[in-house]
């Protein structure tokens, strides 16, 4: 069976370079769950108090950000690779949905 990469693949801003693939951990409403190792964090933004889960994820994808907020400072300082500005990433997006983000030119792919 081929699928349609087009379908499957989302385009935002290269927040942070770098690639990484994992489990989507989609925080919705300001809720702070378990975020598993190695898992891409999907919010809708990312505030300085959530800092402490970028220790354990691989990458992060933001609905609404820009290249100077939180989330691109944050993502560079912890080494991550970031996507911004992917409309609707926390609907879009379910937990445990396989991504791979490439931060460099802001891709987000489902498999």
């Amino acid at each position: 069976m081929i699928r349609d990469a087009a379908k499957h693949t989302w385009m935002g801003v290269g927040g942070a370079p770098g690639r990484a693939a994992g489990m989507a951990c989609v925080l919705r409403r300001g809720e702070s769950p378990q975020v598993p190792a190695g898992a891409i964090l999907v919010v809708r933004i990312l505030h300085p108090h959530q800092a402490p889960l970028l220790l354990r994820i691989s990458g992060v994808v933001v609905e609404e950000a820009a290249l100077l907020q939180h989330a691109t400072t944050l993502a560079r300082e912890f080494g991550l690779p970031a996507v911004l500005g992917v409309r609707d990433a926390t609907e879009l997006f379910g937990d445990g949905d396989w991504l791979e983000i490439d931060g460099a030119i802001g891709q987000v792919r489902r498999r």
